[in-house]
């Protein structure tokens, strides 16, 4: 297998993705996949929409992992679950990331720019840790969560499936959240 990557979701969220993806030099990026923009689209770094999200399946012998770029939750979870049936799952860490001693980091998730990951924690599939994110240690953060700009997650605490957080917002250290 080689590390032949597609991103689906070429709005926003899928700019800052492709550009984890660039910077950590570890796959190669075929393109994008999305359900609003049509093929040949272009979206960033001369890199273009190669499939409709209805389509997927047929890049099965073109690519061999992907990471879902939707900020949505729901709408990520529901893309995650159908793709991770005939694709690898990617695992993106932006390197400016920090990522202390014994972290698990679940597949599908992305670690964008200048997040700090402490000791201990455990991160679930399918999560958006965003830039500037602070998990302090011994966290478990559960999967399909959105860790919102800024977000500052205290020590020792536990974010269920599904969380969104606010961009900026402190969570105190022992917090069950969800």
């Amino acid at each position: 297998m080689s590390n032949r990557i597609v991103i689906i979701g070429a709005g926003g969220h899928g700019k800052v993705v492709c550009d984890a993806i660039l910077a950590q030099s570890e796959y190669v990026l075929n393109g994008f996949v999305d359900s609003s923009l049509e093929v040949g689209a272009k979206v960033i770094n001369g890199y273009q929409v190669i499939a409709n999200q209805k389509d997927l399946q047929l890049l099965k012998s073109q690519v061999d992992f992907f990471i879902v770029a939707i900020g949505n939750n729901r709408i990520r979870e529901q893309v995650y679950a159908y793709a991770k049936t005939f694709l690898q799952p990617a695992i993106v860490i932006h390197p400016s990331a920090v990522i202390g001693s014994n972290v698990k980091i679940g597949a599908g998730t992305v670690v964008l720019a200048n997040a700090v990951i402490n000791a201990e924690v455990q991160i679930g599939e399918n999560v958006i840790v965003n830039a500037r994110t602070v998990v302090d240690h011994n966290c478990v953060v559960g999967k399909n969560i959105h860790l919102s700009i800024g977000t500052m997650v205290g020590s020792n605490s536990t974010i269920k499936d599904g969380y969104l957080s606010a961009i900026g917002e402190n969570i105190n250290s022992f917090s069950n959240l969800g």
